[in-house]
This record gives C-alpha cells, sequence and structure tokens, in this order.
C-alpha cells in the first residue's frame, strides 16, 4: 500500500527541577515513534570526587526520570524511564543511541542524546500493524518527570550551581495515499517496581489482557546497574503452566549472541524476547490467561536494590 513519511518538530519540554513538564503533541497522522532530543547543561563550582552513575546507557539521561504518553486525557499509552528506553533501542532497534555523559570537574559540562520512542513495534514483521492514530484522539500529551542535576551521580559533586535540559520532540508520523481507514494495534510500555531487601524469590505480578512480545529486566543496587541483584532464576507462569524457566546468565548470554552485544552493553539488563520470530500473533497470549506473575531469584548486595520490569505489551485492534 502506499505510504508518506513525514518528520517534524512538535515542541520542546523545558527542565523544572523535581517536577513535570508536558506539551501536547499534534494529532493529524498516524504516528510511528517520538524522537526525543535531550540537551543539557551542567555547571559544577565545586567539584569534590563526585561518581557518576553506571550502566550501558551511563548516566546522561538520568536528569529525566519519566516520560509518559497519555491518550484522551487518561489512558497511558507509554510509562518508562529514559535510560531504560536507551536500552529497549538496543534490544529491539539494534543499536544504543549516542549518549553524552556529563564531565565531573569544576566547569560547565553538556550532556545528552537522541532516544526513539516507537509505537510501530520494532523487530516484528509488520511493524506499522501498531502505529497510533492520534487524528482518532481527543487529545496526546508528553509529560516527563525531572529529579535534578544531582540525579546523575551516585556520589554527588560538592556544588552543583544549575542545571538546564531541553527535549527537543519530533514527530515521526506516516500517512496512507490511499486514504484507507483501519484499526490498528496498540503498543503499549508500562513498567513494575520492586524493591529488594533480601535474597530470596521476588514475585512480580504481570498484568493480563493482552498479548506479550517480551519483556526487560532492570537490576539497580545503589544507583548502578549491576548483575548481583538477579542472580537466580526467571520463571514466567501462569498457576501451573510455566512459559519461561531460565537463568540470569543464560537470558543475558541469549541476548548477547541474538543482538551482537558485548557483556558489559548487557550489565543490569535481561531482554525475555517472547516474539523471536517477530509475528507478533505468536506473543504470549495473556487475554486468556486467569494470573501471570514473573518469579526472580535476587539478591541484596547493596543499601538500596531495585528491580524494574518492563512489559512490550500488545492491545488488540478494536472489532
Amino acid at each position: 500500500m502506499p505510504w508518506s513519511t513525514r518528520r517534524r518538530l512538535a515542541g520542546t519540554i523545558t527542565y523544572a527541577e523535581n517536577s513535570q513538564r508536558s506539551i501536547e503533541l499534534p494529532r493529524a497522522n498516524l504516528l510511528r515513534a517520538l524522537s526525543l532530543n535531550f540537551q543539557g547543561t551542567l555547571i559544577i563550582a565545586t567539584a569534590g570526587t563526585p561518581v557518576l552513575k553506571t550502566g550501558a546507557a551511563g548516566s546522561a539521561l538520568r536528569a529525566c526520570t519519566g516520560l509518559q504518553v497519555i491518550a484522551n486525557g487518561r489512558d497511558t499509552i507509554k510509562n518508562i524511564n529514559p535510560t531504560a528506553l536507551a536500552m529497549k533501542n538496543l534490544y529491539l532497534s539494534g543499536t544504543l543511541p549516542r549518549l553524552v555523559e556529563t564531565g565531573i570537574t569544576a566547569a560547565t559540562h553538556t550532556y545528552g542524546g537522541v532516544v526513539q520512542l516507537p509505537f510501530a513495534m520494532p523487530r516484528s514483521v509488520r511493524p506499522l500493524d501498531t502505529l497510533l492514530p492520534s487524528q482518532k484522539l481527543s487529545t496526546l500529551e508528553l509529560r516527563a518527570s525531572f529529579g535534578s542535576g544531582a540525579s546523575m551521580f551516585s556520589t554527588q559533586p560538592t556544588t552543583i550551581t544549575s542545571n538546564a535540559l531541553n527535549i527537543l520532540v519530533h514527530l515521526l508520523e506516516e500517512i496512507r495515499l490511499d486514504g484507507k481507514d483501519e484499526n490498528y494495534a496498540q503498543y503499549k510500555e508500562n513498567y513494575l517496581e520492586k524493591t529488594v531487601t533480601a535474597a530470596g524469590t521476588l514475585q512480580i505480578v504481570l498484568p493480563v489482557g493482552n498479548r506479550y512480545r517480551g519483556l526487560l529486566i532492570e537490576a539497580e543496587s545503589d544507583g548502578n546497574m549491576v548483575n548481583t541483584v538477579f542472580t537466580g532464576n526467571a520463571e514466567l507462569k501462569s498457576g501451573t503452566d510455566v512459559f519461561v524457566l531460565e537463568s540470569a546468565a543464560s537470558i543475558q548470554g541469549d541476548n548477547i549472541v541474538r543482538h551482537n552485544l558485548s557483556a558489559a552493553v548487557v550489565t543490569g539488563y535481561y531482554y525475555l524476547d517472547l516474539t523471536p520470530d517477530g509475528q507478533l500473533v505468536n506473543g504470549l497470549d495473556a487475554t486468556v490467561l486467569s494470573s501471570l506473575e514473573l518469579n526472580l531469584g535476587v539478591a541484596a548486595p547493596g543499601t538500596v536494590n531495585t528491580i524494574r520490569v518492563y512489559p512490550d505489551e500488545i492491545v488488540a485492534a478494536s472489532k
């Protein structure tokens, strides 16, 4: 079918420390993705001995603590932090975004990078099946939650004079030249977070009602992404029906082979791909399940240990 692609600047979200800011997105065409360009400036007056938070995506995006896309004033389509989004870009699109971390000396530093928030499902046979028909929505909002300049550090500089950050929001749109109207499935992203206080089994109850393309697991200890929190097996099951039983090391090993990655890149991250052939209809069908849970073997190596799970859900198109 004939398509025409459009790219345009929708607006800019300007940083406000420990606050939320948002913009209304244009609603004229089918949305493929949002391209988000983070442009930050940090001024350190007195350095001390600061240490940046670590991980494959580093600290470059950590002054922004969350991104949400909300339709019709109430329906959350996307809810993810930009650091995890950068890792999903790696696993689902094949490339870690180019990110620039702040310096740590007493000076003026720039930081940031460009990440993509997709609506069309990457690494699928028919990605256009999940385009977002923005023209059918009454409102469409992109909301950003901000921390502070100190959010990028596990050990903070002695004195931060100021932090500035702009997020330039670009739309990647598709237009059907034949004018045909279709119903589209929806690529929904959310997350669940739990604190790990002791070694054992961590149970995370997942929502049912949609189809799962996969799950990204993120393990953090004292602000850094590590392999020492999720240390045992991942068991994904519904009642006695077990869909996945695999060790943390095996999941990472599979990710390294499948996506041609290095071990250092995947530290603290594990992607359970439930649709390796890219056929979304072959994903885990949770519409027929009464329950779904993810059990993880965990440890507590640091003071604050956190597991976050980011499901990739497909909401079926309306009939």
